[in-house]
């Protein structure tokens, strides 16, 4: 096995998960335009955080995970380090550059599928503050909106637990670790997905980002295709695309795992339809992962 492919979607209630630059009493949402329309995202980096505290929260006693020190540099020792190996790091050098290992886990964006214009509104926060006689305290305007995101994630499985070396002009991985201690790194991405909760601005919009449709891929060959699976107009999906797609990355994913809520497609029975027509079985999104986890471990790396 080469790679790992997910992808899903999440429906958010009312929050702000990431904020663009503002103003001093303007917290903006993050923003891209497509033909014109606003549609609300969620930066790369910070998903990549919030997959990260939530393995952190998880790690057992004897597991190890670093936490960057003032100048933003981990301890760069991807033997005993969960954090180093997965998300890899830069380090300045002197007279060499820098060290750098190149994350065999990447993050996407998440992107917005909804308008923003049509599904937010601006929340207007009161800082309270005691001084002199009375009360006070200054006005700060906050954007806020729901919508539904689709992030994805890609597994480079080779080079989890190993450093690429050239040997004889061929890249080789040096492994450090074994495949059982590979197998529980991968599966901590994996398992972070059910757990997401460090997200921004939760002390006061509180929201849920964990997957309500989930697609994930086993795969022979190392491909992100899968990302291209998910076309949402409104509350439909593209069950052509869906087709399409699967029907290709299923050429090289010798497993599929599928996981869907209840009534979260208009079209619900037809994407049902269609991955029963492709002996793909959809349960809901935890199992979904429960059982890909337990296919994880059966397997060889």
């Amino acid at each position: 096995m080469r790679g790992i492919e997910i992808v899903w979607l999440s429906k958010t209630d009312l929050t702000n998960l990431n904020s663009g630059e503002g103003e001093s009493n303007f917290i903006d949402v993050k923003k891209f335009k497509k033909n014109g329309v606003e549609y609300p995202y969620v930066s790369g980096q910070a998903m990549r955080y919030y997959i990260k505290e939530a393995i952190r929260r998880n790690l057992d006693e004897n597991e190890f995970m670093c936490i960057p020190d003032d100048k933003g540099e981990t301890c760069r020792n991807i033997k005993n380090c969960i954090g180093c190996d997965l998300f890899g790091f830069m380090k300045p050098e002197k007279d060499v550059g820098a060290r750098t290992r190149v994350s065999p886990v990447k993050v996407s964006p998440a992107i917005g599928l909804l308008p923003f214009d049509e599904n937010s509104t601006v929340d207007f926060l009161t800082r309270r503050y005691r001084g002199g006689e009375k009360a006070e305290g200054d006005i700060v305007n906050v954007e806020i909106g729901v919508n539904i995101y689709k992030v994805g994630v890609a597994i480079d499985v080779k080079r989890v637990g190993g450093e690429e070396k050239i040997e004889n002009g061929t890249i080789k991985v040096d492994y450090c670790v074994n495949n059982e201690e590979r197998k529980n790194r991968i599966s901590k991405v994996i398992e972070s997905l059910r757990y997401l909760s460090d997200y921004s601005k939760q002390a006061r919009l509180l929201t849920d980002f964990t997957p309500d449709f989930i697609i994930i891929a086993f795969q022979d060959i190392y491909s992100h295709r899968l990302q291209k699976t998910i076309d949402l107009k409104g509350n439909t999906i593209n069950v052509d695309l869906l087709k399409v797609i699967l029907e290709d990355v299923s050429e090289y994913s010798p497993k599929i795992f599928v996981g869907l809520v209840p009534n979260f497609f208009e079209n619900e029975e037809d994407v049902k339809k269609l991955f029963e027509d492709l002996n793909i079985e959809v349960k809901a999104p935890h199992e979904a992962i429960k059982d890909a986890l337990s296919y994880l471990g059966e397997i060889n790396l």
